[in-house]
């Protein structure tokens, strides 16, 4: 049984459904929140300047069976904000038959207000969180940081086999694989960790369903040891739109994430990287050796970790998981309003 804000969540927020009044955008959704919390009631313009420090903060299950002028009313909302909750809140019987079908297709749809939602990408991602994600397989490893392999789709053989050996290691440690689920380097990757038994964690900027129809991708998560998830709908073809807002969640759901090989100021894996080191999504490796692709030195210079050689990236791990270490590699600070919301 679903409690009240994550069912909103999904009133709010999901496409499953077409619908004539839009959905919530993540930074729409956190700001909302940050509204609704205000005291006394404030305009939705103030987002998040507006939050005060109390104990009593409400989920977006209050917004639940209230008609427009009642949200305006109890919750300080501007017309527009208002109305556009009342007639996503008109579409739960259809919402509620979509999630039943994708669960009978082995789909699950996970909120913030879940137990198996990723903690990580609140405490990193944090206003840029997705508030909800659908997933096939081990949910388990939504919530375990793992290590991160990226890097081009037209790698060198060298660069491939960089990719493999990092995932191999990945298994020996007992630790998932996180990587993209794209052609090249992730593909590589992940192929490399389920050979070796390893735990999988594909971020898919691909259509989700399409992903599972696949024997091998299917088998995979139907042994146990794999999750395919997607912040985006199940059936949500391929955009480089959706890759760039992919590759945060990679960054910040592993431990450490290592670049194998990237284009110089041009590409999505570029992109991700500079992205992930500008706001400290998570720890950004860069490989140094042969294999490597003509942005690897560039990314180094803008703050990755260099790493020549597997026991680079061993000596990496065991720092991220030194707590006196834990400043210098990005830890976020755990008293904030998104983790605030989440139950337990």
């Amino acid at each position: 049984m679903r409690c009240d804000d994550s069912l909103a969540t999904f009133l709010l927020v999901s496409r499953l459904c077409a619908e004539d009044v839009r959905p919530f955008k993540a930074s729409e959704y956190w700001s909302l929140l940050d509204v609704i919390n205000a005291d006394p009631p404030v305009d939705a313009e103030q987002g998040a300047d507006a939050v005060q420090g109390r104990g009593d903060l409400l989920g977006p299950g209050a917004l639940l069976n209230k008609g427009e002028d009642q949200l305006v009313r109890d919750h300080g909302l501007p017309d527009d904000i208002a109305g556009r909750i009342a007639g996503l809140s008109e579409r739960a019987t259809a919402v509620a038959f979509e999630l039943e079908r994708l669960d009978q297709s082995g789909i699950r749809t996970v909120t913030v207000f879940d137990e198996r939602y990723p903690r990580q990408w609140l405490d990193r991602l944090r206003a840029k969180a997705p508030p909800l994600v659908h997933a096939a397989g081990a949910l388990e490893l939504l919530d375990a940081p793992g290590l991160g392999v990226v890097g081009s789709r037209d790698v060198s053989h060298e660069g491939g086999e960089v990719a493999k050996e990092v995932a191999r290691l990945a298994a020996r440690r007992g630790l998932p694989l996180v990587s993209g689920g794209a052609r090249g380097v992730d593909q590589l990757a992940m192929d490399a960790a389920f050979e070796a038994g390893g735990a999988v964690v594909g971020i898919l900027a691909e259509s989700l369903s399409r992903k599972l129809k696949r024997p091998e991708v299917r088998r995979a998560v139907y042994d146990g040891g794999t999750v395919m998830c997607t912040p985006y709908r199940p059936d949500a073809p391929f955009s480089a739109g959706n890759a760039m807002g992919r590759n945060k969640l990679i960054y910040a759901q592993a431990t450490l994430t290592v670049v194998v090989a990237s284009d110089d100021g041009t590409g999505g894996t570029w992109s991700g990287a500079t992205e992930a080191l500008k706001h400290g999504y998570g720890t950004v490796a860069v490989w140094r050796g042969a294999g490597e692709g003509p942005g690897n030195e560039s990314l180094q210079q803008q703050g990755a970790l260099p790493v020549s050689g597997l026991e680079d990236v061993e000596a990496l791990l065991d720092s991220a998981h030194d707590p006196a270490s834990a400043s210098s590699l990005g830890a976020m600070d755990q008293l904030s309003l998104f983790t605030t919301f989440r139950p337990g």
